[in-house]
């Protein structure tokens, strides 16, 4: 006597499972049938700046040459020029805004962090110069986000080879598109979406090499400066762009930053799970294919055990 029991168990057990991952998927925002649209994302998406949120980017110019001669104002309220800043040393170069209450705080403590853990001496080997892209940021605030930066590097606050600038939205346009970095203001939250990443600068001012995101390696980026001294040049760099927008606490919503890592976390754990599914389902295969087998050779009754 035959059975389809196994067949009936597979079957169950594969209802369930693909059951639990669409639960899972749903849990996570993410649809299985359908990805989510812009204007469901975030209400900032649906502002008058959406389309060019959309295309905000760190594109990678590699060998491009910084206007270093171009005229800031340091946090001490002095003119200066990039060049003066750089004094001739290969250069950590950073787009900010100091009053950005997120992801520029999180850029310039990973900046921080790597070149505290670098044996090299700022000032000495390198130097650190940060433009910032809002116009309206002024010397006073342009000091305060110096100081606490400084601080984190360095408990005793030597401020030495760091430099924090401001200028005119001309000349902080075109030093940003000299390195592919791009930003738009968002009139609704007063805030500005932007791209995360750092820069090294050859000593004469050209775009050595790239390091995206809030955490840069340390051996990557001393070998950086190592090479950016002698003026060479890297190689063009995967693009993970970590992108600042902004929490809407109206209606619990984040930003196109947060949701890609969640939505990204949430596909990668869907994959798993129908990853596991499949392996499962070609387990119970096996194991029924095993049973038929053995109930034939037992003259087509299940054995006794």
């Amino acid at each position: 006597m035959t059975t389809r029991r196994p067949h009936a168990t597979r079957t169950q057990r594969t209802i369930g499972m693909v059951a639990s991952v669409t639960m899972l998927a749903l849990t996570l925002g993410v649809a299985p049938l359908r990805a989510a649209s812009d204007e469901e994302l975030s209400p900032m998406l649906m502002s008058p700046d959406a389309v060019a949120i959309k295309e905000v980017q760190f594109h990678q110019r590699l060998d491009n040459q910084v206007d270093v001669n171009a005229k800031f104002t340091n946090s001490d309220g002095k003119e200066t020029t990039i060049a003066e800043c750089m004094a001739g040393k290969p250069t950590v170069f950073v787009l900010a805004y100091y009053r950005c209450p997120r992801l520029c705080n999180m850029v310039l403590n990973g900046v921080a962090k790597v070149l505290q853990a670098i044996d090299f001496e700022a000032g000495k080997d390198f130097n650190v110069v940060v433009v910032s892209f809002d116009a309206t940021d002024t010397i006073e605030i342009a000091a305060d986000k110096k100081n606490s930066v400084v601080h984190a590097f360095n408990r005793e606050g030597d401020p030495t080879g760091w430099n924090f600038l401001i200028g005119d939205q001309q000349t902080v346009k075109a030093a940003a598109e000299s390195v592919g970095f791009q930003y738009v203001h968002d009139k609704k939250s007063g805030e500005y979406a932007h791209a995360s990443g750092i820069v090294l600068l050859t000593p004469e001012g050209r775009v050595s090499r790239y390091f995206y995101g809030i955490d840069y390696p340390t051996r990557d980026v001393r070998l950086g400066l190592v090479e950016a001294s002698q003026g060479q040049i890297g190689s063009p760099v995967d693009e993970l762009l970590l992108l600042c927008l902004h929490y809407d606490p109206t209606n619990g919503k984040y930003g196109l930053a947060v949701l890609n890592l969640v939505r990204a976390g949430g596909i990668l754990t869907v994959a798993v799970m129908i990853g596991f599914i499949g392996f499962s389902i070609r387990k119970d295969y096996k194991a029924e294919a095993t049973a038929i087998e053995a109930t034939g050779s037992a003259g087509g009754r299940i054995p006794n055990s």
